[in-house]
């Protein structure tokens, strides 16, 4: 019979519905841990037509969602067994994971091409909202009908979603363009009359072309954010019935290789900022924690440290200080029950307590840089949230985490950016001095 390996990360919830869709479907599953011996030392590879790599929060999405466990070593396995041709499905953090490992687009030097980025929803040209959403999508199947071991079937599929990162989204233009000739965009957002929009609310999550599901050129990796595990009405069985005639069948396509690619690193030096604001938990912070241990098994023999970043522009004509006052007195930036704060203005550095104040400190970062999203929607809906609380005195607000890197120097810093660990050139950039 055949039988796929669900593969649960720390933070997945998933295992159980795919478990289940498989047994479903004809097919056998068994739930195995990110760590588990047989598999890193390959000795159950046999057991296994396929592998599932299940939706949830792997280590709580942790720098960004899927990119900890894309470093894994059972992600290299995974990556080994893709290469001679079993099937491997990742389901919405599964499918951050295939994205973040170069899977897919799955050119021959794995380079990582596409990003999932935040939602944003997109409704007349607008964009009327953004983050995490939870509800029903319909998925066109677009590629030709033996395109992959997931698309042999016709019709419609109506399936759940729940996802805050889940946007298709390609630096090079050039990406898109390969895929599309390539026919490795599997599905795509549509209507209950199958018309593909990438308006809101047929594409929920503002998706490059509506984009719901890739495909490497194999066509024996899915990407998909929906989740056609969790349809209780039998329309995500489809791909599940397409998996198995594929695999009974010992299907292959001739779909040419991508050949190589390698995305442009985003480096961009800081724009002047009025006030900056750097945030640090007092406790321990367990994504610094996990980024850097990440970092140490790739070989970095160095220690992190995690700041939130907050870098202000205030409206014309306010006092910094008077405005720096304002905008903590908020709240909005900082829990100082559980998180410490820098602030400089001009040259000048800054601690502040609710007692004392703005007190002048001496602070200093070394080897540091910020990572921020393209799209600044944290930075401007706190923008909104403060000049609320405190009044008109923010004219912009940009938001990103400032990474310090400790024992090492500024060529060791190019090393770490260069990794992609801390971003993701299709859907962040970095701010470096």
């Amino acid at each position: 019979m055949i039988k796929f390996a669900v593969i649960s990360f720390p933070g997945t919830n998933c295992e159980e519905e795919n478990v289940r869709v498989f047994k479903r479907n004809g097919m056998d599953a068994e739930t195995i841990l990110w760590n588990d011996p047989g598999m890193l030392d390959k000795t159950r590879l046999d057991e296994f037509d396929g592998y599932c790599l299940a939706g949830g929060f792997s280590y709580e999405d942790r720098s960004r969602s899927g990119i900890i466990a894309a470093q894994n070593p059972i992600m290299d396995i995974i990556k080994e067994e893709a290469a001679k041709g079993k099937v491997v499905i990742g389901i919405c953090n599964g499918a951050q994971m295939v994205i973040e490992r170069g899977l897919i687009p799955g050119f021959d030097n794995y380079d990582l091409s596409a990003g999932l980025a935040w939602n944003e929803m997109i409704k007349d040209g607008e964009v009327i909202d953004t983050g995490f959403r939870n509800s029903w999508s319909y998925l066109k199947n677009v590629a030709p009908k033996n395109r992959s071991a997931f698309s042999h079937f016709e019709g419609l599929l109506h399936i759940p979603y729940a996802h805050g990162e889940g946007r298709f989204i390609f630096k090079d233009p050039e990406v898109l363009k390969a895929l599309k000739e390539n026919n490795q965009v599997l599905f795509q957002y549509c209507d209950e009359k199958g018309k593909v929009s990438t308006e809101f609310p047929v594409t929920p999550n503002g998706a490059t072309e509506a984009i719901a599901g890739l495909c490497n050129p194999a066509g024996n990796v899915l990407a998909i954010m929906p989740h056609p595990e969790r349809d209780p009405n039998g329309d995500g069985n489809k791909i599940f019935e397409s998996v198995k005639k594929w695999i009974e069948n010992r299907s292959k396509t001739n779909y040419k290789s991508l050949g190589e690619h390698t995305t442009k690193e985003d480096v961009r030096e800081f724009d002047p900022a009025d006030i900056e604001f750097f945030v640090r938990l007092i406790i321990v912070d367990n994504a610094e924690r996990t980024v850097e241990y990440t970092l140490r098994q790739k070989g970095f023999d160095i220690e992190l440290k995690r700041y939130v970043y907050w870098a202000v522009r205030v409206k014309a004509g306010l006092d910094k200080k008077e405005a720096a006052l304002k905008i903590l007195k908020s709240g909005e930036l900082a829990n100082l029950n559980k998180e410490w704060i820098m602030i400089r203005i001009g040259n000048e550095f800054y601690s502040y307590s609710k007692e004392k104040g703005l007190q002048t400190v001496d602070f200093k970062l070394e080897n540091f840089f910020v990572a921020c999203d393209q799209k600044n929607f944290v930075g401007d809906s706190k923008k909104q949230a403060i000049n609320l609380h405190a009044g008109e005195c923010i004219e912009s607000l940009k938001s990103g985490v400032l990474w310090e890197v400790e024992n090492t120097n500024d060529k060791g810093v190019n090393k770490i950016i260069r990794t992609k660990i801390l971003y993701n050139p299709n859907s962040m950039y970095i701010l470096k001095n």
